[in-house]
């Protein structure tokens, strides 16, 4: 025994002294080596990875270790035995970034089961073209690079941004950032207004401060009153951690005339020592609110400082499958479950997909879909029902002759089909459902008693 374990030690002191970087995680994930090569590559003393859990999630925090640990995590495949050469974007804890090739060897017992998996890192120059990393390699790669891009070019890493339309609105939040003037989102449901309206708060110099959203169609008015203005009446004391830094109004077509008429004096009269800043976001455009007197004309002025128009996912199709993977690897974090990527074929049903509730409605598919598959990557058969029905109403061709109903049967039948769609995408909240479809909730209950639609139907 003594003998074995003098040759182990010295076999690990010969491994540590290597300039080659090599690591070394067990069945579980965890980084049960880190060698001196590793440390010199990616500027991280052993002692501070050593033990910790890596998950199959891109990251791009310079100050955590937990980002280089995720780096280096292996796919699925290989805890399944398999070995992988695959292309990698790591990070140094100095901020370079250094494209990598990582061959993973897993280790068997006896019993033919994973005990270790072993690492090597090798640097390479253009990992993107290498032909032997598979689709879905590939696309963690990409996933990879993209968001290094934007953290060292936008500040961004969170916000995946390859279209000209994003990258547009990448432009416009980073001038938002030098400034505490009102921002206005406009951009239909589910198109992550808000996200892109945090991503402004924390690069900004009120980064300390809290971030506060309400949404002005979920809120009954007296609440959102009676909140707006506690934030604003209110004495901070400066040593205080939790003073407001954002006012974030979501759906602002949805917003009283008498709460507008309470911002404008609050942020017009105390000019630049307004101690918050006035975000907003809504799904109509200002113009048609404003002429249809939704909104004060004074409000109207306040809030279109800047504006920042936000594109439909049908409208940034190059950014969908970098989304999804994006997603995907979200819900990797902190699972003893990894799926590391897309089956074939299934991109190719996203792309074919219309996406009516944008990123809501991908975020979800990926979650279903996450819970539902038992392989290392999405099939398609682990999609959401609902999602494949969308997609095969979508490719069954053209459609036999409807036969002829009068002009009242027939608008009955789209109304009720429209409605049904909209209680299944908002998981049959009504107050959410009338919204998407235009109507007070008081309208869409007498179309639903007309029509006859249950909750149960939905």
């Amino acid at each position: 025994m003594q003998r074995g374990s003098g040759r182990r030690t010295r076999l690990e002191t010969r491994l540590n002294a290597l300039s080659t970087p090599v690591f070394a995680l067990d069945a579980s994930r965890a980084i049960l080596f880190f060698n001196q090569g590793c440390e010199q590559l990616l500027e991280w003393p052993a002692e501070e990875i050593l033990g910790q859990t890596c998950d199959f999630a891109i990251d791009t925090d310079t100050d955590e270790s937990e980002s280089v640990c995720n780096l280096l995590c292996p796919p699925t495949e290989v805890f399944q035995g398999t070995r992988l050469e695959v292309p990698r974007f790591l990070l140094s804890r100095s901020g370079k970034t250094i494209p990598c090739m990582l061959r993973y060897n897993p280790l068997t017992d006896e019993q033919r089961k994973i005990k270790l998996v072993l690492g090597f890192i090798e640097r390479i120059q253009n990992p993107q073209a290498l032909p032997s990393a598979s689709a879905s390699q590939q696309l963690h790669a990409e996933l990879a690079a993209l968001r290094l891009s934007l953290r060292n070019r936008f500040r961004f890493s969170t916000i995946i941004a390859r279209s000209p339309g994003m990258q547009r609105v990448l432009r416009q939040l980073e001038l938002a950032i030098r400034t505490t003037q009102p921002v206005h989102f406009q951009g239909e449901t589910g198109t992550g207004k808000e996200h892109l309206a945090r991503a402004i708060h924390f690069e900004s110099e009120q980064r300390r401060k809290i971030f506060i959203p309400l949404n002005c169609e979920k809120l009954p008015p007296r609440e959102l009153k009676q909140t707006v203005k506690k934030i604003f009446e209110r004495d901070f004391d400066e040593s205080m951690p939790l003073e407001p830094g954002v006012l974030f109004l979501n759906e602002i077509q949805s917003l009283p005339r008498d709460i507008q008429e309470m911002l404008l004096e609050n942020l017009q009269t105390k000019g630049a020592n307004v101690p918050v800043r006035l975000m907003t976001a809504s799904s109509i455009p200002l113009q048609d609110l404003l002429q249809r007197e939704a909104i004060l004309t004074e409000f109207f002025y306040l809030i279109t400082t800047m504006e920042i128009p936000v594109p439909a996912l049908r409208e940034r199709r190059e950014d969908l499958e970098l989304l999804a993977q994006h997603f995907l690897e979200n819900e990797n974090r902190y699972q003893q479950k990894q799926v590391s990527g897309f089956a074939p074929g299934v991109l190719s049903l996203f792309q074919d997909y219309f996406w009516p509730a944008n990123l809501d409605e991908l975020t979800r598919v990926i979650q279903s879909a996450f819970e539902a598959t038992t392989e290392p990557v999405i099939t398609r058969e682990s999609l959401p029902l609902g999602f494949k029905t969308g997609v095969d109403a979508r490719s069954l061709g053209p459609a036999v002759p409807a036969p002829l109903r009068t002009l009242e049967e027939s608008l009955n039948l789209v109304e009720k089909e429209q409605i049904l769609l909209a209680l299944e995408l908002s998981r049959n909240n009504r107050t959410e459902a009338a919204r998407m479809l235009g109507l007070t909730r008081a309208r869409l209950y007498r179309r639903m008693d007309a029509l006859q639609i249950s909750i149960h139907e939905a």
